[in-house]
């Protein structure tokens, strides 16, 4: 392992899915802190740690978005792959 170990508890998947949701939410980091029982600095630097922007979602975002817009795409666009892998129906697969 490279770098320091981290200082708490590791994060889940569960607790990672639902982190991406409250982000996309645009909720405030403190509020998001309180829901997943951690502090304010390991949210931050979880979400930090999030992979970077794909090439065409950055295109496609406003030119002077906020990084926390951005920040709102991508885990919108990573819940939208998490749905297509389990087979979870979406808008485009219901029937009319």
């Amino acid at each position: 392992m490279v770098g320091p170990r981290p200082a708490g508890r590791l994060w889940t998947p569960a607790e990672e899915v639902e982190l991406r949701k409250l982000v996309a939410s645009k909720i405030k980091v403190d509020l998001i802190a309180r829901k997943l029982k951690r502090s304010p600095g390991a949210v931050y630097a979880r979400i930090n740690s999030f992979k970077k922007l794909p090439r065409d979602l950055a295109f496609s975002a406003q030119a002077r978005s906020l990084p926390s817009e951005r920040l709102a795409a991508y885990a919108q666009a990573e819940i939208s792959e998490a749905k297509e892998k389990v087979g979870a129906p979406n808008r485009s697969t219901l029937p009319k």
